[in-house]
């Protein structure tokens, strides 16, 4: 009975930390607790060898449908051994600005050979407890996605995207995991001091040689380390009320699309990165890590 007794003390423990965690550690290098730290165990392998590191645009409004997208591929990708990033950018006015909203690892078990190590009460315990720290980093995750997405408009004039992927792509670089993933949520719609992707309210086609030369010209290519990138939310235009046709309805030409999407290509190459899906707005297969194999894709 003593035994149990502490058992569900030590679990009671961890839940109350798993929920205070959003006060006390917000903005820290990780809003989740360590298991490891919690029962005083001994690392045996690095806490975490992939990262994914989503960045929002808060100057897109998504619909529900677009934002749903985002949340369940964010979720689905988050197991142990994995690092995330929630971060989000505007346009570095209004009080909006590029910030991390949350961070975190979920940790891996101990290592089938190392089990033996550890007491039986503690390796409850600590097993107990990396169940209850993955579905907190999951919600931890997915809620702070969901606040940027809840409080993105489409009414910001402008979009510092360009040196927003320029910051990030430090992190993501120095970051040690041997996996990792981008995930962009914006239009990738270009409209600042450089260059803009705009015309008459809609997408203009641009020359993706001479849009390049700007960027490299203003030293606004990034290194992401080799990450794979997918983009949620590619040339999503709003609803207007004045305008032609096409315009009020979002139109965007297909020659443009693919010049958008071409330049985003080249942009990422030049920046030590794959873009694997331009999501024209959604994406059609969900956010990996590596490419499915022959059978997967099935």
């Amino acid at each position: 009975m003593a035994i149990e007794r502490r058992i569900i003390l030590a679990l009671a423990c961890i839940g109350i930390v798993f929920f205070c965690t959003n006060i006390v550690l917000a903005g820290t290098d990780n809003d989740v607790p360590s298991c490891y730290t919690a029962n005083k165990i001994e690392h045996y392998s690095p806490a975490h060898d992939k990262l994914i590191y989503v960045l929002i645009d808060q100057t897109l409004s998504l619909d529900k449908s677009l934002q749903k997208s985002v949340l369940r591929n964010l979720s689905q990708i988050l197991d142990p051994g994995t690092k995330f990033v929630v971060s989000e950018f505007s346009a570095f006015a209004q009080g909006r600005y590029l910030r991390v909203i949350n961070t975190g690892v979920i940790e891996k078990p101990i290592p089938q050979d190392h089990i033996g190590d550890v007491v039986m009460t503690r390796l409850k315990n600590f097993q107990a407890c990396l169940k209850s720290q993955k579905n907190y980093a999951k919600k931890l995750a997915v809620s702070g996605a969901y606040s940027s997405l809840s409080n993105s408009t489409n009414n910001l004039k402008h979009s510092d995207i360009l040196i927003a992927l320029k910051t990030v792509s430090t992190s993501v670089l120095q970051d040690s995991a041997s996996e990792k993933l981008f995930f962009l949520v914006s239009d990738g719609l270009v409209y600042s001091s450089i260059t803009s992707f705009y015309a008459r309210r809609t997408l203009r086609h641009i020359n993706v040689s001479t849009e390049i030369a700007k960027v490299k010209k203003s030293q606004l290519f990034g290194d992401f380390g080799g990450a794979r990138v997918y983009v949620l939310g590619g040339a999503d235009l709003p609803t207007i009320t004045h305008g032609t046709p096409a315009q009020r309805e979002g139109y965007r030409n297909p020659a443009s699309l693919l010049a958008l999407r071409q330049f985003w290509d080249e942009y990422f190459k030049h920046s030590n990165a794959k873009l694997v899906e331009f999501g024209e707005p959604a994406l059609l297969t969900p956010v990996s890590f590596r490419k499915p194999s022959m059978e997967e894709a099935k």
